[in-house]
C-alpha cells in the first residue's frame, strides 16, 4: 500500500479542498520557499503517527488559514493498493465496496483545546482500534545539526538505534551486555555499526566512502549509555575519529544512515512514510544525487517483497521536500510536484486586515500534466522534456520568470547585458531580473518547454512569465519556410490555445546572435572579438563585411564563424571580457535582446 493522495482543506497556506498526488515509491515536492511544501509534510505528520510513538507536532489553532471564514481545517489521506491482508486490517476505513483504497480524516476545530477528531471511511466513522497505528512517519526536518544530533549528551538518535536493535533483551540486560566493566561481548554495538555502516556504504558509493562505528562507555542507565555513546567517522579505511573533525554533509549522511538502519527493521508497520525535508543540505551536487537515488532504492526494496499474506507489509514510500534542481534532474517527472504560491490578484484593504490577500498553494502534478494538442503526442513531448531536464534546466521549476533562449552564448551574455546597460539605472527592475531563470536549451525546439510552463494544470501553470528569444534567421531560411518566425507563429498559437496568452511572449531576432550584434552598430568590437580568437583572419572579416547587402552580409559572417569552428562559448565570454575591458564601453544592445529584457521583467 502506499499514500495515494492527501486532500488538505484551510490549513495554513491551503484553503479549499488542495489535493497532492503521490507516487508508490518517491515522490518529490519542488518549487520555491514559501509555495507550501513544508506545509504538506506536516500536514502528512499530522494525520499519520510517528514511528517512534513520541509526536512533536500537533493540531493548533493557528493552523487554521488566517482569513478563512472556516473555524477549522480537514486534511484526507487516501491509500491505495491495498492488499488483501491489509483490506481485512483497514475494513472500518476502506472507501468503497472494492476495498481498494482507504481513508483516514483528521478534523480540527479552533478554541476547543485538541479540537481535533479522527475519522475514516466511507461512513466518516472513527478507525477500529489499532488500523490508524498501521501507518507511520518518520521526520527528517531541514536544516539539521548532525553533529548535534549524534554527539555526545544528546542520546535521541543513539537511543533510539539501541531500542530497536535490542531484539528480545530488555533494557537492563542490554546495559549488563555493553557496559564496559562488564565481560563484554558487545555484539549489540558491533550490529548497530555494521548496519548504519552498510547504509553508510551505500550513501556515499561513487564518491568518498566514509565508515563510522559506535563506541560505548560504562554508564549503569540505558539512556546514560546512549548519552555517551558517540559515533565516529572517517574516509573509508582510515580509523574512524570525532564527528567535530568531519564536515557537516558527511555528518548529515551518517545521520541520514542511522535513520535509514532504523527504518530498515521498522516492520511491525503496514507502511512507513519517509518524510525528509532538504536532503541536500550541506552536500555537494555529486552526494545529493547519491542520496536520492538511496533512498528511492531502500523504498523499492521494501515494496517489492511478495505479500506474505499476514503480519504487517513493513512497506516504505519516500517524500522529500526540495530546493535543489540537482535532485530534480534525477527523478523522472510523473515522481514530481510543483508547489506555487500564488497571491489573489484583487483584493481591498479589508482583505489585507482580514489577511485574505495572503498567498495560497496549489500544486502541478507533472504526471497529470498534458502538454501536447493531441493526447497521442504528449508521451513523444514528455520524453523528450525528461531527457533535457538536466541540472541546469530543472531551475526552471522553480522560478516564476523564466527566459528561454537557443544557446550558451546568450545564456552568458544576457545577465551582463540587463546589469550594465538595460537595467543598469534600475535596480529593482534587475533584482526581477535576476531572480529568473535564463535556460539555455541548446537548440530551436521551444515547443516542450513552453508546453510545460503554460499549460494550466487545475486553472494554474507552473511559471508566471515566460520569456522566448530566438533568432530570425532570414538569412537561412530553408524550402520548409522554418525561419525564426515560424517558430513564433507556433508558440503563438500554443499559448493561444491555453490561458498562456498573458504568460507568454516571443521575441525574434533579424538573423543569427551574431549578425544582429554587428547589425546594432557594434562592428568593430565585434571584429576585435573574432580576430582575437582567430589573429590570422583578418582578410575574411573584412570579405565578409564588406558584403552590402544584408541578408548576404548576415550569411558570410555566420559562414565566418562556422567555417572557423568558433564555439558560442567561447565568442560570448570572449565579448563579455572586452565589454568589461573598457571603462566605457561604446555597446549598442540589439533591440530584441533589449526588448526580451524588459518583457521578463514587466
Amino acid at each position: 500500500m502506499y499514500l495515494k493522495k492527501i486532500a488538505i482543506t484551510n490549513f495554513r497556506s491551503f484553503d479549499e479542498g488542495v489535493e497532492i498526488p503521490l507516487c508508490l515509491n518517491l515522490t518529490i515536492f519542488v518549487g520555491e520557499n514559501n509555495g507550501g511544501k513544508s506545509n504538506a509534510i506536516d500536514a502528512i505528520r499530522l494525520v499519520t503517527q510517528p514511528l517512534g510513538g513520541r509526536r512533536d507536532i500537533y493540531c493548533e489553532d493557528s493552523d487554521v488559514r488566517r482569513g478563512s471564514n472556516a473555524n477549522g481545517f480537514i486534511i484526507e489521506a487516501s491509500f491505495a493498493k491495498l492488499s488483501p491482508a491489509q483490506q481485512g486490517r483497514f475494513l472500518s476505513a476502506v472507501s468503497d465496496e472494492t476495498l481498494e483504497t482507504a481513508t483516514f480524516r483528521l478534523k480540527f476545530e479552533s478554541g476547543k483545546g485538541d479540537g481535533y477528531r479522527l475519522t475514516c471511511g466511507q461512513f466518516d466513522s472513527p478507525p477500529e482500534e489499532g488500523c490508524h497505528g498501521m501507518i507511520r512517519h518518520v521526520y527528517l526536518p531541514p536544516l539539521r545539526d548532525a553533529k548535534r544530533d549524534l554527539a555526545s549528551g544528546n542520546p535521541t538518535r543513539i537511543l533510539a538505534l539501541l531500542d530497536h536493535f535490542r531484539g528480545e533483551l530488555d533494557r537492563a540486560s542490554l546495559v549488563q551486555q555493553i557496559r564496559r566493566t562488564a565481560p563484554v561481548d558487545p555484539s549489540a554495538l558491533r550490529v548497530i555499526s555494521t548496519v548504519v555502516n552498510e547504509r553508510l556504504n551505500a550513501l556515499t558509493a561513487g564518491v568518498r566512502r566514509q565508515s563510522a562505528r559506535l563506541d560505548f562507555p560504562p554508564n549503569q542507565q540505558l539512556i546514560d549509555i546512549a548519552r555517551d555513546l558517540r559515533f565516529t567517522l572517517a574516509e573509508h579505511g582510515i580509523d574512524p575519529e570525532d564527528l567535530r573533525d568531519s564536515g557537516h554533509g558527511y555528518a548529515n549522511l551518517l545521520y541520514l544512515a542511522t535513520v535509514a538502519a532504523e527504518l530498515e527493521h521498522a516492520s511491525s508497520v503496514d507502511l512507513t512514510l519517509f518524510l525528509v525535508e532538504e536532503p541536500e543540505a550541506h552536500l555537494h551536487p555529486q552526494l545529493q544525487a547519491a542520496v536520492l537515488c538511496f533512498l528511492q532504492e531502500q523504498a523499492q526494496k521494501r515494496n517489492g517483497r511478495p505479500d506474505k499474506g499476514h503480519g504487517p507489509a513493513g512497506e516504505l514510500q519516500v517524500i522529500v521536500a526540495t530546493h535543489s534542481p540537482n535532485l530534480t534532474s534525477w527523478v523522472d517527472r510523473k515522481n514530481s510536484v510543483v508547489f506555487r504560491a500564488l497571491r489573489p490578484t484583487e483584493y481591498s484593504d479589508a482583505d489585507y486586515a482580514n489577511d485574505v490577500s495572503r498567498p495560497v498553494t496549489r500544486c502541478i502534478s507533472l504526471e497529470g500534466l498534458t502538454l501536447a494538442d493531441q493526447p497521442a503526442n504528449n508521451d513523444a513531448a514528455w520524453r523528450k522534456i525528461n531527457r533535457y531536464l538536466d541540472a541546469t534546466k530543472s531551475a526552471l521549476l522553480f522560478g516564476g520568470r523564466v527566459l528561454l533562449v537557443e544557446g550558451i552564448a546568450e545564456a552568458l551574455l544576457l545577465p551582463l547585458l540587463a546589469e550594465k546597460f538595460v537595467l543598469k539605472d534600475r535596480p529593482e527592475k534587475y533584482r526581477i531580473f535576476r531572480s529568473a531563470v535564463v535556460v539555455p536549451i541548446d537548440g530551436v525546439d521551444f515547443e516542450p518547454y513552453v508546453r510545460l510552463l503554460i499549460t494550466p494544470y487545475q486553472g494554474i501553470c507552473i511559471a508566471d512569465r515566460v520569456v522566448v528569444l530566438t533568432d530570425g534567421d532570414q538569412h537561412t531560411v530553408n524550402e520548409a519556410g522554418q525561419s525564426g518566425r515560424h517558430r513564433k507563429e507556433r508558440l503563438d498559437s500554443i499559448a493561444c490555445a491555453n490561458p498562456g496568452q498573458d504568460v507568454l511572449a516571443v521575441i525574434l531576432g533579424d538573423y543569427s546572435l551574431e549578425m544582429d550584434l554587428v547589425a546594432a552598430g557594434n562592428e568593430p568590437l565585434l571584429r576585435e572579438t573574432y580576430l582575437r580568437l582567430h589573429p590570422r583572419s583578418h582578410a575574411k572579416w573584412e570579405e565578409a563585411w564588406g558584403d552590402v547587402n544584408p541578408n548576404q552580409r548576415a550569411r558570410a559572417i555566420q559562414k565566418l564563424f562556422s567555417d572557423s569552428e568558433t564555439p558560442k562559448g567561447d565568442f560570448a565570454q570572449r565579448l563579455a571580457e572586452e565589454i568589461l575591458s573598457s571603462p566605457d564601453p561604446a555597446f549598442q544592445v540589439p533591440k530584441y535582446m533589449k526588448d526580451a529584457i524588459e518583457a521578463l521583467v514587466r
